[in-house]
């Protein structure tokens, strides 16, 4: 279940432009880079989806400071999801 929210998590977070595009990158560089999510491929595949979230309205600087803090811990990144992704 964890490993098909994570997919969800990252299409919350970024944007091909400005700041978003920038955030990101640093959400997906940790989550691919630093934690080593299985879930994503590659960082583009990461990128890709946080993009559309981004452009949907979520708060990626909210969920990168989540993201961060929860240093690689699947359950506290699924909560950073929770709490700055998409209310639908």
């Amino acid at each position: 279940m964890i490993r098909t929210l994570l997919p969800l998590l990252l299409l919350v977070a970024c944007s091909g432009s400005g700041v978003g595009s920038s955030t990101c990158e640093s959400i997906c560089r940790e989550l691919v880079q630093t934690c080593g999510y299985a879930a994503y491929p590659d960082l583009q595949s990461c990128l890709a989806g946080c993009a559309y979230y981004d452009q949907q309205g979520a708060d990626v600087d909210g969920e990168l400071a989540c993201i961060q803090d929860a240093t690689c811990d699947t359950f506290l990144i699924i909560e950073c999801e929770n709490a700055y992704g998409l209310v639908e």
